[in-house]
């Protein structure tokens, strides 16, 4: 009887109203004195803080006076057990849990849908869980709370800050050692304003190049950041990070406090939805990295990016595309400057040096220090610097053909008791719906145009409107940077009104400042 949730939930209701039931209350007293209580912070059934509104205590109150301390059970449902889901499709939620168990309540019910075992909408959250509860396959992990104050925060507009992380991946075969498996590394590029993913690639190697082209991809993409928020790890404090932020104009790197990852939440909170996708390749054939990140960019489409953020209330590319009029974006030839890696040579007598194993030749700079500056992803071609200019470029001197790799072992067919693969069905959904790349520069682009159109009409506006020795465009163009843009069909109304009273020869600021009004300033 002790361990009963429902005469738990009694008792706590019983505190409530006991206080309002022991209170002989005039007809005028009443609903003060229900309000007074309801801000208070009451003791759940779980000995957890409980607040119930004025409303809920008055019904609750009615309840007891009726039928005393049994009136305030909650009833018990008159068939126990879950009635939407049928034997069949709970025996496919079941498989499902059992294939990948780290798969939560909501991913099975996408996964349901998608691979159409129910319609949308059918299976409720609740549902599924009690259905789950019933057979031992749904219960939350216990975890450690953490007794420090954390505060809430997050950039004003997009590119203000992003964040970036690296997490394990998972294991692939190995295609330079035939029945060896090798560990992939996720790396990720988030915007810490919108929530958007600028870029995320799975990647062999545990190193720099493979984040600085992720990063790089992302500033191609989506512009410049004002800052970068990193983790403490040593590819995120190296020297040529700080180099590339110098070179691109983006301030000095932040990284979170030693031991207290909290900081760094929002991407963390995306590396646990990674793992919800990590958890779907053991259901897959994936075999290839290749593949491996055309799921991911299947999954990131059509699962992350246009989905409603449950704490911005946006998906994350509309509250991105917002706020593209603060996006700036750099010049390619300066971000593929920046993104070159630098090494210092001494070419020998026939002017040939070495760089990573490949033998280079520079005609005319024979015994010379030289600066060579290349792209790590692209060794083919480097180019030669002397005292800070540039002076040439090279390519590998003799190219020996690799040799060729073998063809990587046919996947395995999945097992019998395979219930679905959804991330197989993301990527065929993916290319049958040939969804066009989002194209942020032709966004800029736009909003600029319309920025400027918008500039252009207030110009014509106060030039129709007002006396031609004040109208100023220069001046109507720099406020219009500031506070534009206007509505222009709002303001021609008000600034007709506004000449009702003022005369027409007034410097062109102070309309300007009073059409605004105070709430601008």
């Amino acid at each position: 009887m002790a361990d009963d949730p429902r005469l738990a939930m009694a008792l706590a209701r019983y505190q409530v109203v006991s206080a309002y039931v022991a209170t002989d209350l005039h007809r005028g007293q009443r609903r003060a004195f229900l309000e007074h209580l309801a801000k208070r912070a009451w003791t759940g059934p779980d000995n957890e803080p409980m607040r119930v509104t004025a409303e809920t205590i008055r019904v609750w109150v009615r309840r007891y006076r009726r039928g005393g301390l049994d009136a305030l059970f909650d009833k018990e449902r008159p068939s126990p057990g879950v009635q939407v889901l049928s034997p069949e499709l709970l025996e496919i939620a079941c498989a499902l849990k059992r294939q990948v168990p780290e798969r939560t309540i909501d991913t099975l019910i996408r996964i349901m849908e998608d691979l159409g075992h129910v319609e949308p909408g059918v299976v409720r959250r609740s549902t599924l869980h009690r259905a789950l509860q019933a057979v031992g396959l749904s219960r939350r992990p216990p975890t450690q709370a953490s007794t420090e104050d954390l505060d809430r925060w997050e950039a004003a507009a997009p590119n203000d800050l992003w964040q970036s992380d690296m997490r394990t991946g998972p294991w692939l075969p190995d295609p330079d050692r035939p029945g060896k498996v090798r560990r992939a590394w996720l790396y990720g590029f988030i915007d810490d304003h919108s929530r958007l993913v600028l870029d995320a690639r799975f990647s062999f190697k545990g190193d720099l190049p493979a984040l600085e082209l992720c990063l790089r991809r992302a500033i191609q993409k989506y512009g410049v950041p004002r800052k970068v928020y990193y983790d403490n790890g040593q590819t995120f404090r190296s020297h040529h990070m700080r180099y590339i932020c110098g070179r691109l104009d983006i301030q000095h790197p932040i990284h979170t406090t030693v031991y207290r990852p909290e900081g760094h939440g929002k991407i963390e909170a995306l590396n646990k939805k990674f793992l919800g996708f990590i958890a779907e390749v053991k259901a897959s054939s994936i075999q290839t990295l290749g593949e491996l990140n055309e799921a991911l960019w299947a999954w990131l489409d059509l699962h992350y990016q246009s989905k409603v953020h449950g704490e911005t209330r946006e998906a994350p590319l509309t509250r991105w595309r917002a706020g593209i009029d603060r996006v700036r974006y750099a010049d390619e030839e300066a971000v593929r400057q920046a993104f070159l890696w630098s090494e210092r040579r001494t070419t020998d007598k026939a002017c040939v040096f070495s760089l990573f194993n490949v033998r280079y030749q520079v005609p005319g700079l024979q015994r010379r220090k030289v600066e060579v500056r290349y792209d790590p992803e692209a060794l083919h071609e480097v180019e030669i610097w002397l005292n800070g200019k540039f002076a040439q470029r090279a390519r590998p001197l003799d190219v020996h053909p690799f040799r060729r790799p073998k063809p990587p072992p046919p996947p395995s067919p999945p097992s019998a008791d395979v219930a679905g693969d959804w991330l197989g069905h993301l990527v065929a959904r993916r290319r049958e719906e040939q969804a066009p790349e989002p194209d942020p520069r032709t966004w800029k682009r736009d909003a600029d145009e319309r920025r400027e159109a918008n500039t252009v009409g207030l110009v014509e506006l106060l030039r129709d409107r007002l006396d031609p020795h004040v109208v100023d465009e220069v001046e109507i163009r720099a406020w219009a940077a500031h506070f534009g843009p206007v509505d222009l069909d709002g303001w021609a109304v008000e600034l007709d009104a506004l000449l009702e009273r003022f005369p027409r020869d007034l410097h062109v600021r102070i309309y300007l400042d009073t059409l605004r009004g105070p709430e601008g300033a």
